[in-house]
């Protein structure tokens, strides 16, 4: 396995990053809303407001959901660096987009509340 994952160190990095963004999102969401007893802000526009609210645990949910969905690329992605390396740098520069954005997330909720 190794030697397989060797020659892609940046897909290989790459991964492992997006599945690190949302787990720190995560502890970082918790660590700074544990104390907050009120409806979070989840969603907001400037057009209509409030569009969503919810608990810390609705939040810590979806944080776990994004994480499973970035370790699911990387179980696709490792495999697919045999077959076809543009799909798996693909996938893997993807799922690394997604992560940043889903830490966003958590930074603008954080923010809000």
């Amino acid at each position: 396995m190794y030697r397989l994952l060797l020659p892609h160190r940046v897909p290989v990095a790459l991964l492992a990053a997006s599945g690190i963004f949302p787990i720190v999102g995560m502890v970082w969401a918790y660590f700074a809303l544990r104390g907050i007893n009120q409806p979070l802000v989840v969603h907001f526009t400037e057009r209509t407001g409030i569009t969503e609210v919810g608990t810390l645990s609705y939040i810590l949910l979806l944080g776990a959901f994004w994480t499973f969905a970035c370790f699911v690329n990387i179980a696709i992605a490792v495999p697919l660096l045999r077959r076809d390396t543009f799909l798996a740098h693909f996938l893997a520069g993807a799922s690394f987009c997604l992560s940043i954005l889903i830490f966003i997330w958590f930074a603008a909720i954080i923010h809000v509340n």
